[in-house]
């Protein structure tokens, strides 16, 4: 899904590249395709990635094309990295994203519609940036250390109520 929608983007926004993390037994037939798909020029394959705040960094959009997932902590990484996200929706995504305002969400098999999506976020960087800085504010409020601590300690404070 992600290549079909690398293939729409590199159209539209020529200078893009693509950046793909990870290693599996898809790898050699991920390549093949984005060489079917005239995006292997662009796309580089990094297979295991140990420092992903460096890769991070260096991103405008995070992209998860996920088909299922349950709660995924890449969508996290991103949002963190204050990065707007284009993830597919599916498993616990929609826990996480803002549709609209930290990134957008797309049905998992839509290419067409990521394609649109990222086009839109490359061509706009001031709202991708505002979208990026939006997401680490919900990481921070929600999902951070010091929010979970938090919100375990008001359930022990309810339950020690319920006790008396």
């Amino acid at each position: 899904m992600f290549l079909r929608s690398a293939r729409d983007v590199k159209e539209a926004i020529p200078d893009a590249a693509f950046l793909l993390a990870g290693e599996g037994e898809l790898s050699d037939s991920l390549r093949a395709l984005a060489r079917d798909l005239g995006v292997e020029d662009s796309t580089y394959f990094l297979g295991r990635c140990e420092n992903v705040a460096e890769l991070l960094s260096i991103s405008e959009v995070c992209v998860l094309s996920s088909k299922a997932e349950g709660f995924s902590n890449s969508i996290l990484e991103y949002m963190a990295a204050a990065r707007p996200v284009v993830v597919t929706d599916v498993g616990g995504a929609r826990e996480v994203v803002v549709e609209g305002e930290t990134g957008y969400l797309v049905p998992s098999g839509d290419d067409t519609t990521m394609a649109a999506r990222l086009i839109a976020l490359l061509r706009d960087p001031e709202k991708a940036r505002l979208m990026g800085r939006t997401g680490r504010q919900v990481v921070e409020e929600k999902f951070s250390c010091e929010a979970q601590l938090a919100r375990t300690e008001e359930i022990y404070d309810r339950l020690l109520k319920c006790q008396k």
